[in-house]
This record gives structure tokens, C-alpha cells and sequence, in this order.
């Protein structure tokens, strides 16, 4: 028996109202306007279909979304438009989908869910049909029980414990079962749990994660210096090289790992940017940090399965 979402009544889109040849243009709108900007793409633009199902939940929203196979992307262009900061909590129902957000991926599976901070880039790839429910909560309304949720991007939650709980709790969410309760204690509901799943957060400890955040910062903003080293961001943070890979081996990665996927990121949103087109694919790897071109290909081509040009080239097909 899940939980009824019973007042205001559910709010509904499908592609399903649409011609099939219209179906992805459509379903690109309702999601930018109704849920979050994204962009997003399909191999099969022919025969695809989508469904959204939403109602609010206090001052959280709860979004049911039923797709075919697609490639989502939250790009700093799309974030820029946001009026409200805001973050998401994301549990896979069928399907499958790996998620990217700052260097860190997870391969989210059915009853899991994932944390997901949208005022970040992020690559979310659904490779078969899927369902999912995505919880929005905002920034400043979810600081009364996280006081940094931005140190949680890309956690996932699939063990006992708490996990559980909140998992079990996100599940029992149902638009048409028969149990009503009040939208804003189930929030606070999933909320408490988000925290209790997350863990302790001792102040003696809150340097650390902080530091590690400004860290990536710093990575974000200096990734074009093709000889960015530890030691330098060392400096500019006034603390020693042995502490920036303790930091980044917390995290489970690496100083050299974190910087080539933020770098290769960046790039892509680049070589995405119908703006940037006409600019040549040496100069993208260039501001990306990468002074060889035929390295920045090889490593785009390792990350992304194509070239850059080859992946640029996709797009502008994909444009007409």
C-alpha cells in the first residue's frame, strides 16, 4: 500500500497528446517548464514516449516520469536560468541510469535512490526505458535539516539502515493508491530520513567536506591551466600537498582523476554550445586544460565513446 497523494490533484503530461514526430520537442518543453531545464536527447526521436505525473508535497514537489531511452544533461546555461536554487532526490523504479555530478559517478539500479544537486552540471544516461520519482527540494527549506547538502551530490543510497528507511519511504509514494496523507509531513518525513541516511555530521568534522568543496571550486576555475598541479592549488588554499590527496582520497578518487573529468566535462558542454560551433576543436581542448589536442581527443573518445569532432558533428545532424 503506498501513499496517496490526495489534494491538489496530480498534475499529467504525455507524449502520448502529441504526433510522434513532435513527441521529443514536446516532451523537451514540458520538462524545462514544468520540472527542471535539461537538455535531452533520444535514439529513437521516431517512436518516443515519455509521461510526467507531478503534485506538490508542501513546499517539495514529487515528479513521476516514465521515458524511453535518453541522454540527459544539466548545463550551466540551463542553470543560469534558475530562480529558485534547488535540490533533487531521485529513486529509480525500472530501468537503468548512470549519473555523473562533479568527477563522481553512480550506476543507480531499481529501488535505489540517488541525491542531486541541481544548481551543479550534471549527465544523467538512461540506456532502456525507465520510471523513476524525482523529489524536488528546495535549497533553503532543505538547510533546516542538511546544513550543506552540496557536500551530498551523487551519494546513493541502497544500503540497510537509514538507506533503507528512506528508500522504503520515497517507494511508497503512489499518485492512485488509497492512503492520504498531508504533502508537507510526508516531506519533512523524507527529509528527516535524508538526514538520518546521510549520517552524523559532527562539527568537529566540518572542515574537511568544506575544504574539499572549496578544493573543486578551485579545479573548476583554474581547469584550463594546463599545468594546474596539486601543489598550486595547495598554495592557493595555504595548506600543504599531502592534505589535497588526503582530501581527494576521502572522496575515493584522485587529484588527476577529478581534474580530467572535470576537464572533459567542460569540454563537452563546449563543443555542445551552438554559440561555440564555428570554434575550433584545438582551442576547446586549449581552455579545457589540454595542450596537446591529440591527448584531449584520445581522452574524449576514452570518456564519451567519439571523437570531439565526431561528437560534434552528431549534434548538428541531430539539429535538422
Amino acid at each position: 500500500m503506498g501513499v496517496r497523494l490526495e489534494a491538489p490533484a496530480p498534475r499529467h503530461w504525455s507524449t502520448a497528446e502529441v504526433d510522434p514526430p513532435e513527441a521529443l520537442a514536446y516532451w523537451v518543453d514540458t520538462v524545462c517548464d514544468q520540472f527542471l531545464e535539461l537538455e535531452i536527447d533520444t535514439p529513437v526521436r521516431d517512436r518516443f514516449h515519455a509521461s510526467l505525473d507531478q503534485i506538490d508535497l508542501g513546499p517539495a514537489t514529487a515528479n513521476f516520469l516514465e521515458a524511453d531511452t535518453q541522454q540527459v544533461r544539466r548545463t550551466r546555461a540551463k542553470i543560469a536560468r534558475m530562480h529558485t536554487p534547488m535540490f533533487m532526490l531521485m529513486q529509480l523504479r525500472a530501468g537503468q541510469v548512470r549519473f555523473h555530478q562533479l568527477g563522481r559517478e553512480v550506476r543507480v539500479g531499481p529501488g535505489e535512490c540517488v541525491f542531486i544537486d541541481c544548481t551543479e552540471p550534471y549527465e544523467l544516461e538512461c540506456p532502456h526505458p525507465t520510471r523513476a520519482v524525482a523529489l524536488r527540494l528546495p535549497a533553503d527549506w532543505l538547510r533546516r535539516w542538511i546544513a550543506q547538502p552540496e557536500r551530498h551530490a551523487a551519494q546513493l543510497f541502497n544500503g540497510g539502515g537509514w538507506s533503507s528507511a528512506l528508500c522504503a519511504a520515497v517507494a511508497s509514494l503512489d499518485i492512485s493508491d488509497n492512503v492520504a496523507l498531508p504533502g508537507g509531513e510526508i516531506a519533512e518525513t523524507i527529509a528527516t530520513l535524508l538526514k538520518l541516511a546521510i549520517g552524523p555530521d559532527p562539527e568537529a568534522s566540518l572542515q574537511r567536506p568544506t575544504l574539499f568543496n572549496q578544493l573543486l571550486r578551485t579545479l573548476r576555475n583554474r581547469l584550463h591551466e594546463a599545468d594546474l598541479s596539486p601543489m598550486a592549488v595547495a598554495d592557493e588554499h595555504g595548506i600543504c600537498t599531502r592534505s589535497v590527496h588526503y582530501m581527494f582520497a576521502r572522496a575515493r578518487t584522485t587529484f588527476v582523476e577529478r581534474l580530467m573529468e572535470l576537464r572533459l566535462g567542460r569540454a563537452r558542454e563546449m563543443l555542445s554550445d551552438a554559440q561555440l560551433f564555428d570554434l575550433p576543436v584545438a582551442e576547446v581542448a586549449v581552455r579545457c586544460g589540454f595542450s596537446d589536442p591529440s591527448h584531449f581527443a584520445r581522452r574524449f573518445r576514452r570518456r564519451f565513446g567519439q571523437s570531439p569532432l565526431q561528437f560534434r558533428s552528431s549534434l548538428g545532424r541531430s539539429k535538422h
